[in-house]
């Protein structure tokens, strides 16, 4: 599993396919996209598509004001791609790139559907639950610290 850097155009296809369909909204573009510190971080599958995205970007935690963070966004898997090992993947590519950048935590908001997995790969579920305007899915915010690592 191979994980590489990869442009937002790239991302974004995948972002609905993985993340939005069926929710209430299919916009994907995220105000942090283009920013010069974002990166987007995928594995290919044999076939050349992306089945597993996140993107990454320096943004204080709220639970953390003050402190160098990164913020995780638009972490999937494809289905027929999910419990091989491939967010962990993503996750410890992310941690890497928290280490290279001093940040001091790594944060999200995670779906209560995806909390049981990141709290396997060691982030803590901070503060109340909320639902997002976006998709109208219950989601909780997630941290996890840099560098001992999710």
């Amino acid at each position: 599993m191979h994980v590489e850097e990869v442009t937002v155009a790239e991302v974004r296809p995948y972002r609905v396919e993985y993340l939005r369909r069926g929710t209430a909204s299919e916009n994907v573009v995220f105000a942090e996209d283009d920013l010069a510190g974002t990166r987007h971080l995928a594995v290919r599958g044999s076939d050349g598509r992306l089945v597993a995205i996140s993107s990454w970007n320096d943004a204080a935690s709220p639970d953390r004001p003050g402190e160098p963070a990164l913020q995780l966004r638009g972490m999937a898997v494809a289905p027929d791609h999910r419990r091989q090992g491939l967010g962990e993947t993503l996750i410890v590519a992310g941690l890497a790139l928290a280490v290279e950048r001093r940040a001091a935590w790594v944060w999200a908001n995670a779906r209560d559907s995806a909390l049981a997995f990141y709290e396997s790969v060691g982030f803590d579920v901070v503060g109340e639950g909320f639902v997002t305007a976006d998709t109208r899915l219950p989601h909780h915010r997630i941290l996890c610290p840099v560098p001992a690592g999710c």
